[in-house]
């Protein structure tokens, strides 16, 4: 018998992926334009007008990548409080198009931090045909579906492929972490043969048939064995892992902290019902949940890191730290996560979505365990947890009890963090050149916002901060400064909501291109406030200030600049305002509600009868700290 097998045109194979984007959930795509990807384009165009799926187009592949990243995490940070990890899962990828060559290379960095911060990314790569590779055809890399590292799956569809719709399936659900232990980003590189439009005929039919793709898709459950793929690195850590039971446990002991870092936008309420029901200190960085979560919580510790580093006798006391998400923010807590004599518990990002059960263990390891669901944390509350920790099993002599109602370890750990935000406000007040980055840090902070927080001395600033109210959001899975405008930018698409984005001015210049809104897109809600300090000035507090190094400080660490970013507003399009360095945080403020109106006029100095008026959500401010 012979097999035949079925060769399908490029718009035909790009039908197919566009379907199983729907099938998948998939509702947010990013487009960098390009004609090898056009397929893809005519494909995704027609779903978009319909209102099936949305669409963002950017003109540069870096700035895409980092757009799609941050309507990952503000997809996810949506979903924060969903039930079930599946229910949590749904539309939670984001697909990213790209043609063929140096623009899948320029995916890189977004794609190395959606794999560090474990969010769902499809990258969808457009590709020349195989017979081209080698023959130094223009725009063709030789095995283009290995340019993107630390990806969790990586497939090259055959230019004609008749299976690209369930291969693309499949990709999506490796990227949610359904068919590998985490979350994170896939790479779909698709081989496209000439021609590349469709006909008259087959776009029409096309487009006739959009609402049944969307109607199906909605219903259709993916079956998939997994089998058609190759699994790219999967990061050690915490994911979805949906072969093992939805749940998880942790052994209290005394001397048990818990140790918060960003999660990508997953919630916590798990661990805010473990912390209280027993009494153990927090140590949270400003992105994770737990900091907004437990606010007015007498679990808290604030300045933890200073604690840590200042306490010697509370440092040496610590036997488990129960870690969430990826702290990465200070050295100390590295240090304390990197002791061998201390026991490292570590749990799933989306702890809201299993049962989370737990024992005690006194100090020579004997102890009880929750049993017939007593001790077991929901997500929302702690099941009997008082009396399961009722003293019955505390240690007789030891320092510090893990029992519920003893908060001697907690209160020690809080006291001292207090004591020290009381030393360093007391300092500030009496310094000549108080901090105005620090001012108007912590000022955004005590505002119900949401503040997407750059790298290097913002984040650090929050972390001391003791009146959060504003949800903080950052990129900590490889903490770089680079992308940061356009993650702000698509967080705030995603969320539908004002993004305040408080940023340096370096980070500010690495991403200058995330300014770029082309005419037809939506730009997002967002307000830069930018920290100019003219250069890195992070690097002036670390060794590298040291007195025998010193000479080479400004040349080749802090790097000064020397400019402003008026003109760069102006020329992107955006309005700006100018904060000097002793107006306070009062200006700021104004500046602030000014945004918040619904619409904002100005004039773009070309001769008209009125001013231009432009809708809110494009504006810079600038705090000169020179």
């Amino acid at each position: 018998m012979v097999e035949y097998q079925v060769m399908l045109n490029s718009s035909a194979v790009a039908q197919q992926i566009a379907r199983g984007l729907v099938s998948s959930g998939v509702t947010e795509v990013v487009i960098a334009p390009g004609s090898r990807s056009a397929p893809l384009i005519y494909a995704l165009a027609p779903l978009a007008e319909a209102g099936v799926i949305r669409t963002h187009v950017r003109i540069d592949e870096r700035d895409a990548g980092f757009l799609a990243l941050g309507l990952a995490r503000g997809l996810r940070s949506r979903q924060v409080g969903a039930a079930t990890a599946a229910s949590a899962a749904v539309g939670g990828a984001v697909a990213l198009v790209t043609t063929s060559g140096s623009a899948v290379a320029n995916l890189h960095p977004a794609v190395l931090e959606a794999s560090y911060s474990r969010l769902p990314l499809v990258a969808i790569t457009a590709d020349r045909p195989a017979r081209l590779r080698g023959t130094g055809a223009n725009q063709t890399i030789d095995d283009q579906s290995q340019v993107l590292s630390d990806v969790r799956a990586r497939v090259d569809v055959p230019a004609g492929s008749a299976d690209a719709h369930h291969l693309l399936a499949e990709a999506v659900a490796h990227s949610l972490g359904t068919g590998t232990s985490e979350a994170g980003p896939v790479q779909f590189n698709v081989q496209f043969d000439v021609p590349l439009v469709p006909t008259v005929t087959e776009l029409a039919e096309w487009k006739a048939t959009v609402q049944t793709v969307a109607a199906r898709g909605a219903n259709e459950a993916s079956t998939s064995a997994f089998s058609g793929l190759n699994s790219g690195n999967a990061r050690d850590g915490a994911g979805n892992t949906p072969d093992a039971a939805r749940s998880t446990s942790v052994r209290i002991f005394p001397g048990t902290v818990i140790v918060a870092g960003d999660a990508g936008g997953h919630s916590a309420q798990a661990l805010k019902s473990l912390a209280e029901s027993y009494s153990i200190p927090v140590l949270a960085e400003p992105s994770s949940h737990l900091t907004s979560e437990l606010r007015n919580s007498p679990t808290a510790v604030p300045a933890h890191a200073r604690v840590l580093s200042e306490r010697e006798d509370l440092r040496t006391a610590i036997r488990s730290v129960i870690v969430h998400g990826k702290p990465t923010l200070t050295r100390p807590v590295a240090t304390l996560l990197a002791d061998s004599e201390v026991l490292v518990q570590r749990l799933p990002d989306d702890v809201d979505a299993v049962s989370l059960s737990v024992s005690l263990s006194a100090a020579d390891g004997t102890g009880a365990s929750a049993s017939n669901g007593d001790g077991v944390l929901d997500g929302d509350s702690a099941s009997n947890g008082d009396s399961v920790g009722d003293g019955a099993i505390a240690t007789a002599g030891d320092r510090y009890s893990h029992a519920g109602e003893d908060t001697t370890w907690r209160d020690e750990w809080v006291s001292a963090g207090e004591a020290i935000v009381a030393a360093s406000r007391r300092e500030r007040e009496v310094e000549s050149k108080p901090s105005t980055a620090r001012a108007v840090t912590e000022h955004l902070a005590g505002r119900s916002i949401n503040l997407f927080a750059a790298s290097s001395n913002t984040i650090r600033y929050l972390s001391e901060a003791t009146d959060v109210r504003a949800r903080i959001h950052a990129s900590r899975g490889l903490a770089g400064i680079d992308g940061l405008i356009s993650t702000a930018t698509g967080l705030s698409l995603a969320l539908e909501e004002q993004v305040v984005l408080v940023i340096g001015d370096v980070a500010m210049l690495h991403d200058v291109g995330g300014l770029l809104t082309p005419s037809a897109e939506e730009g997002g809600n967002v307000l830069i406030v930018v920290l100019n300090d003219d250069g890195g000035a992070i690097f002036s507090g670390l060794e590298h200030s040291q007195d025998h190094v010193a000479p080479y400080l400004e040349r080749y660490f802090t790097v000064p600049h020397g400019r402003g970013f008026s003109d760069l507003a102006t020329a992107y399009g955006w309005e700006y305002s100018r904060v000097g360095l002793h107006d306070g945080t009062s200006l700021l403020d104004d500046f602030i509600a000014e945004f918040e109106q619904a619409v904002v006029s100005v004039d773009d100095g070309m001769e008209t009868d009125s001013p231009k008026t432009k809708t809110r959500g494009r504006r810079i401010i600038e705090v000169n700290l020179t």
